[in-house]
């Protein structure tokens, strides 16, 4: 195959900036690259999605002006990154076919063509069929600027000067010198998508992905599944609709041989798998029946998902069943303990139900994984204080991490939520930005509640979390008679560990107090004046961290594992 039919194709996930989340391959460019690859069109995937390099830098390093087409997928945080990668290549490489696409390019589509004339395609809604219909007709410019699903410019805007510029039929299309052509249906059958088996050369490299699992009581390797699309509910803060709601699902056999395949590709014995699922539990007779044929393949194989809290209630019948075939935890979509905050974010739920299913899974010996936003622009104190007695009441002052507590509502383009604050603050929005979450309150109160949390955060949250992985490793490393005569028994060390679990979680609570007293303590002693004492002689939080390091480095652990997520996932 020439280089007529065969382009030099790269696929690219710019940056975010620094995340400590678990870093894993791009899943939605991996599938698009692998459906490309069954077709007959290799290509190279690049992810930087956490780097903090210059991304004409990184560009310039990995040769990203070396291809015929560079697809970016984009979002709101790397917006930025992809139109410096896509300008610096227009200039080294100006025949290159510049593609973007993801939520935040099915979103704002035209204004990106209207404003960014490095960009020659935007895809919207799903890539892999129309990817695969531009990387064919690449050289064909009358069906290019045809396919279904795509945007372009016009010929006569006269902008760009890519392979997409000034092609393609005179029809408008979209009004305002752009081509929109009609949207494509989504792809009916998941199945027939091959498995997303891409490799990615990625600027920071992907930890192994483990999950401990306290039942079997040893570490195990970790695979993340995508077994569904789309979500068929309409929270209005989700960037799902932004590509559509509508749900479709993989059969049980093929999500296991996804399993058994990348366990004979990597040389990995997987036997947990993370559903990335939007929404994993749409249907519990599907879910059961995933479950049922991971289990049949090898009992030994533990799964965790995500979905919504009414789901959770009405198919109380089902989680049984799937705990014995393997469930650990939910990722449990609460996101708030007010009414008017849920009202807001579409959830159709009341504070009720939200504590009816965390009470059901705790007696039902399931785990969870908590989504929840703390904070947002029209947030008050009540609503924050209606957030704090769920945490303390569903038994959450014990649950790591604690970045809960910090949380504010992202306004992403293409969601409702954006929409109404725009309307209400009577702005609008720079299509190309993403409002910080913590400039935005209407509360003056508010504002100075996450601004001291968020101190505190800077301040003392990578300490807490040190030395409470390493007294937690201590905790499993010595027996109940302590570590030595004269040094702290295990039932110190142990108070001293749940002490450090509660302590952000008090130090909130005695600052929400402060709040709705007008900041006297803030006020006269600042951040220092708020910190709670803790453990068994309720010490200052500086000694107890300090203590607990001692203890860890008595029992062998001098220095913090890495930081370690909720129920033994890291």
């Amino acid at each position: 195959m020439d280089t007529l039919t065969r382009p030099a194709i790269a696929f690219v996930n710019p940056s975010v900036g620094f995340s400590d989340r678990r870093k894993s391959k791009p899943i939605g460019l991996a599938y698009i690259m692998a459906y490309l690859e069954k077709a007959g069109f290799p290509s190279s995937g690049f992810d930087f999605g956490d780097s903090e390099d210059d991304a004409v830098e990184l560009a310039a390093l990995y040769g990203l002006d070396r291809f015929d087409v560079v697809g970016f997928s984009v979002y709101n945080e790397s917006f930025r990154a992809a139109v410096a990668m896509a300008e610096w290549i227009r200039s080294r490489r100006p025949q290159c076919l510049i593609v973007l696409g993801g939520p935040h390019a099915t979103a704002v589509h035209e204004h990106i063509l209207r404003r960014h004339p490095c960009v020659d395609v935007v895809v919207r809604r799903e890539g892999e069929e129309a990817m695969l219909e531009l990387v064919s007709c690449l050289h064909d410019r009358a069906k290019l600027t045809a396919i279904r699903g795509t945007t372009w410019r016009a010929p006569s805007s006269g902008s760009g000067s890519g392979s997409g510029s000034g092609s393609g039929s005179d029809c408008d299309g979209g009004g305002g010198g752009l081509l929109v052509n009609e949207d494509r249906d989504f792809v009916p059958d998941l199945d027939q998508i091959p498995f997303p088996d891409a490799e990615f050369v990625s600027h920071s490299g992907y930890p192994d992905l483990t999950y401990y699992d306290e039942v079997q009581g040893r570490l195990k390797a970790a695979l993340t599944i995508c077994s569904s699309r789309s979500c068929p509910y309409d929270c209005s803060f989700c960037g799902v609709l932004t590509i559509g709601r509508k749900y479709r699902s993989r059969e049980a056999e093929r999500v296991v041989a996804e399993l058994l395949h990348f366990r004979e590709r990597h040389g990995v014995d997987y036997q947990h798998v993370y559903f990335s699922d939007a929404n994993f539990f749409v249907s519990p007779t599907r879910a059961l029946e995933v479950a049922e044929a991971l289990y049949e393949a090898d009992p030994q194989v533990t799964f965790s998902f995500g979905t919504r809290v009414n789901q959770i209630l009405k198919a109380a019948d089902v989680l049984p069943r799937l705990k014995e075939r393997g469930l650990r935890f939910i990722e449990l979509g609460i996101e708030s303990a007010s009414e008017p905050v849920l009202e807001r974010l579409a959830k159709h739920v009341k504070p009720e139900v939200n504590v009816a299913a965390v009470r059901l899974l705790k007696r039902l010996g399931i785990e969870i994984s908590l989504d929840f936003i703390m904070l947002d622009p029209a947030t008050t104190l009540a609503d924050i204080r209606a957030n704090m007695e769920f945490l303390r009441e569903t038994g959450f002052y014990d649950y790591v991490p604690h970045d809960h507590l910090y949380s504010a509502l992202v306004l992403y383009e293409g969601t409702p939520i954006r929409d109404f604050y725009a309307r209400r603050f009577g702005v609008v929005f720079d299509p190309d930005e993403l409002p910080s979450p913590f400039t935005l309150f209407e509360v003056p109160e508010v504002q100075r509640f996450s601004d001291t949390l968020r101190a505190f955060r800077k301040q003392w949250q990578d300490r807490i979390d040190g030395a409470l992985a390493q007294g937690e490793l201590a905790l499993a490393s010595i027996g109940d008679d302590g570590l030595s005569p004269g040094r702290a028994s295990h039932a110190r060390l142990q108070l001293d560990v749940v002490s450090l679990r509660h302590a952000p979680n008090l130090l909130t609570e005695r600052l929400l107090a402060d709040a709705e007293a007008g900041f006297p303590l803030l006020d006269a002693g600042g951040l220092e004046a708020l910190l709670p004492r803790l453990g068994h002689d309720r010490v200052p939080l500086h000694d107890l961290i300090e203590r607990t390091g001692a203890v860890a480095r008595e029992a062998g652990f001098a220095r913090a594992p890495g930081a370690v997520g909720p129920h033994g996932r890291d």
